[in-house]
């Protein structure tokens, strides 16, 4: 048993799997196995050691990844039934199942999804005469999450007292603040002992740090912790895994801290990196082998994260062969990249490689409608991976509904719209109104014109409707698709609900479906609305043969864990990749961490494009991502027409965000000192003379001297 399970591990590898006491700190790098470390360490422990599976925890980042590592740990013990591997929400939840009634819970409390969530908020809101407009539910459950994260608010959920007021809360009873929708939804969760995601892992740290039989009992249990992912750790997460593993002290985490991207539900990279600090002795071991990728996959990858400051410095090590570089494509247009990338996957088809071998990476889910739209044109099946086909999004679909609805006055477009907004027309009104329609024979929409004026419809939105349908009409058959579309959302008011109601996203990906129009538009020349639905209906998969073997396309965080012989990364443009959003240093390491996972989810073939052109979010010329200079023409295939006006564009915009957002020049770096020889795609071969605070300035062959505050353009020459 012993030599099978340590049998092929490298030599970092096996101290890892074998290093059972203590703290332990193993910084994992993209393929470097550390799945196979988690899965031996725990047989090892369980077989070797002869510690029972109840006694040890391991602790995965989804439910997906502790099914897998089930399933690999019962080819060592079949009859292992998986105990404690588990997430940490499933692990506080399976805690509380035992230990609720200590905080007056019953052991069969309900846990409410974010779907849920949002029911218990409508109720709130219709109770309290709230609207979206007050508080849109993303924007409330946000808040919820940050004041739960914050207060020590457990006791006003559990003691038997109750006390009125929750800590941190205004007592003021302004129905119109988040403090009291706050106080209202805790109201209703303790009413009928509900819980959240948040309070799971808060009501267990309260248990844990107020009641000594219920610590001492998890911390005699746990005689090993073991946790995957350490760089997406919560503060909270981090101070419960520190109470668990106290008794016993034996703490094993494993993460990459380049691959921590998910700070925006609170991880941290910091715990990951403090760790030998807040356990002194603790031992660091590296898993730096990659078995996933090439070498020039590697180099192209390494190139680009040795560009962030706050890290754990570790370069991959490639064990595959060699294979080609990495191919970066720059288009003139979004178009002409999406085309590129579509006759780019059919070659490699043709060449043999399985479409379901090949995945296309965007940053956003709104960028993915270009992209679509090529591989439907030339007729490759795809899937969305972890999402919906854009113009099967809800938002998308409702649009073109109001434009079809204009044109065509159909009843499924009818049914569509009407109460989008809103206008109280409700399940009993319509089902009147098809009564209605079928009886008289008429479609929907002048059923209600002639039932408009009675009683029925009094105090709905049903007069403005019409007016909305009226105008709506005029404007589909005087102007051409877009400007129709473009009117139809101003006056319907969908575009300013999506808006209230605080779906960025989807206002993302309405801006794109007008864009879409305006290049349709564009290309096609004099247009009416009807033929621009015609061509809209034809963009389906149906128009591809259902199977198995289609590209995947998805964001990178979805791609996060996979990996693939064949990766495209699209749209990568300043304001893109990296996203607009990005308002400081911290965020741009973190964006930098976001294409780091996105390259090393390549075995074989890296593909990175951008293009020229507007942005459809911003409408500012598009410029090519520092992310792109940071990988190094030396490490990159580059095809396309890219010219040294547009790198000059591009590498002016990235040193006016960086101003804009407070990047400084880096620390010298031991290959970027006076003296160094460097190649800068715009400027040449150059010299670098002298290192201030101002950045680099750089001597250059034609004569000219730059100085550059960003060195991510220079290649250091040999």
């Amino acid at each position: 048993m012993t030599e099978d399970i340590l049998r092929g591990l490298n030599e970092n590898q096996l101290a890892a799997v074998t290093a059972t006491e203590g703290y332990v700190r193993v910084a994992a790098g993209a393929g470097s196995g550390k799945t196979r470390v988690l899965t031996d360490r725990y047989v090892y422990i369980a077989e070797m050691l002869g510690i029972s599976p109840e006694h040890i925890l391991s602790v995965t980042f989804t439910n997906k990844a502790a099914r897998e590592m089930r399933n690999r740990i019962r080819r060592y013990i079949p009859d292992e039934e998986g105990g404690w591997i588990l997430t940490f929400h499933s692990a506080c939840h399976k805690i509380l199942k035992e230990e609720g009634h200590l905080l007056a819970y019953p052991s069969n409390f309900m846990v409410l999804d974010e779907e849920d969530q949002k029911s218990v908020l409508q109720k709130i809101y219709t109770e309290n005469g709230l609207s979206m407009k007050d508080f849109p539910f993303r924007k409330c459950l946000d808040e919820i999450e940050i004041y739960k994260s914050k207060a020590n608010y457990v006791p006003y959920v559990t003691s038997p007292g109750r006390p009125d007021r929750a800590p941190g809360l205004t007592e003021q009873d302004n129905r119109r603040s988040v403090d009291f929708i706050i106080r209202e939804y805790m109201k209703i969760q303790r009413k009928n002992f509900w819980l959240d995601f948040a309070d799971l892992i808060q009501f267990v740290l309260y248990l844990l740090k107020t009641d000594e039989k219920p610590r001492k009992k998890w911390q005699n249990k746990f005689e090993y912790v073991q946790i995957d992912e350490f760089q997406d750790v919560s503060g909270e997460q981090y101070a419960l895994a520190k109470i668990l593993s106290r008794k016993h002290g034996n703490l094993f985490i494993v993460g990459d801290p380049d691959q921590t991207i998910y700070s925006w539900r609170g991880a941290d990279v910091k715990f990951f990196n403090n760790f030998p600090e807040d356990f002194p002795g603790a031992q660091t071991i590296i898993l730096d082998v990659n078995y996933r990728s090439t070498p020039e996959i590697l180099a192209a990858a390494n190139s680009l994260i040795s560009k962030n400051t706050d890290r754990l410095d570790k370069t991959l090590k490639a064990t595959l062969p060699h294979g080609e570089k990495p191919e970066y494509f720059h288009a003139a247009s979004r178009r002409e990249e999406a085309e590129h990338i579509a006759d780019k996957i059919l070659s490699l088809n043709k060449g043999g490689v399985p479409l379901a071998d090949i995945a296309v990476l965007f940053r956003s889910n709104y960028m993915s409608r270009v992209i679509e739209a090529a591989l439907l044109d030339k007729k490759v099946p795809y899937m969305m991976y972890g999402g919906v086909e854009f113009y099967g999004r809800k938002e998308v679909k409702d649009a073109l509904a109001y434009l079809r609805l204009a044109v065509f006055g159909d009843d499924l477009s009818f049914e569509r719209v009407i109460n989008i907004p809103p206008r109280g027309i409700g399940r009993k009104r319509l089902n009147a109104l098809r009564t209605y329609a079928e009886e008289e024979n008429l479609p929907l929409a002048k059923a209600l014109e002639a039932l408009c004026s009675t009683s029925l419809f009094k105090g709905t939105g049903a007069e403005e409707f019409l007016q909305i349908l009226n105008l709506s009409r005029e404007k589909a058959f005087s102007s051409d698709p877009f400007e129709a579309l473009d009117y139809i959302l101003h006056i319907s008011g969908y575009e300013a609900f999506l808006r209230d109601s605080g779906g960025q996203e989807r206002l993302n990906n309405l801006n794109e479906l007008k864009a879409s129009v305006r290049e349709y538009v564009q290309a096609e020349g004099k247009v009416s609305a009807e033929e621009y639905l015609n061509s809209v209906s034809l963009l389906s998969n149906a128009d591809t043969e259902d199977k198995k073997d289609r590209v995947r396309l998805m964001t990178v965080h979805t791609a996060k864990g996979l990996e693939f012989p064949h990766v495209f990364v699209c749209c990568m443009n300043e304001g893109s990749f990296p996203s607009r959003k990005i308002r400081d240093l911290a965020g741009m390491e973190e964006e930098r961490r976001v294409a780091y996972v996105a390259l090393t989810r390549a075995r074989q073939g890296l593909y990175l494009s951008d293009a020229e052109g507007y942005d459809s979010q911003s409408g500012d010329a598009l410029s090519t991502s520092r992310f792109i200079f940071e990988v190094g023409a030396e490490n990159l295939n580059i095809t396309g027409k890219l010219t040294k006006t547009h790198l000059k564009r591009s590498q002016s915009y990235i040193e006016r965000r960086n101003t804009e957002i407070g990047i400084t020049p880096a620390a010298p770096q031991n290959d970027l000192r006076a003296g160094t020889a460097v190649y800068h795609p715009v400027f040449g071969i150059g010299k670098i003379t002298e290192i201030t605070r101002d950045g680099y300035t750089i001597l250059f062959e034609n004569g000219k001297i730059r100085t550059l505050s960003n060195p991510s353009s220079l290649s250091v020459i040999d």
